[in-house]
């Protein structure tokens, strides 16, 4: 179900942000929301695997948790800024933690229009499978998703737009966040 959470959005520059609990899709229905509007595509993770030449995994392990958030923190702010520099419309992912940050979130609040894919922990732990990509699953998979989102919902409830994923079709799901996009 979709629900509009907050219609006041500054969204000049129709930047469309993608937030929510790994496994949700957003990157995949990011990417198909792309093609099918012909949005530029920009995904913070993939933003970061690139910078660094190395896993989000890795980054982790290598540099801890602080780090990858603040450079995740300006990857993502880089994405907006590019996108109005270009006067661009774009479709945004961030990772799962990255609406924690409240400068991130209040810049993503202010310019962007935010949709939190909610998707149930049943359904994110068969798209997670082992979580070995995942560095922030650690031991019992459903219990590491289940604080993740008690922690983050808080925040995740702040977003313009919530998008109840689980009884829906890809289809279904692309057309609600393009029916976003246009209003």
């Amino acid at each position: 179900m979709l629900k509009n959470i907050n219609k006041l959005i500054k969204n000049e520059h129709n930047l469309i942000t993608l937030i929510g609990m790994m496994g949700t899709g957003k990157t995949k229905f990011g990417n198909l929301v792309a093609h099918e509007l012909d949005y530029s595509f920009y995904d913070s993770d993939v933003l970061i695997e690139k910078k660094f030449s190395l896993t989000i995994r890795d980054i982790f392990t290598i540099h801890g948790e602080i780090f990858f958030r603040k450079v995740e923190k300006e990857q993502i702010w880089n994405a907006i800024e590019q996108s109005k520099k270009k006067n661009e419309k774009a479709i945004i992912s961030i990772g799962g933690g990255g609406f924690d940050n409240p400068d991130t979130r209040s810049l993503l609040l202010k310019y962007t229009k935010v949709i939190w894919l909610n998707t149930s922990i049943s359904t994110l732990i068969k798209r997670v499978g082992d979580a070995s990509k995942r560095p922030m699953i650690q031991g019992d998979i459903k219990a590491s998703l289940n604080k993740i989102l008690k922690k983050r919902t808080k925040h995740y409830l702040l977003a313009h737009y919530k998008l109840d994923t689980d009884t829906l079709s890809t289809k279904q799901i692309i057309d609600k966040i393009i029916e976003i996009s246009a209003q």
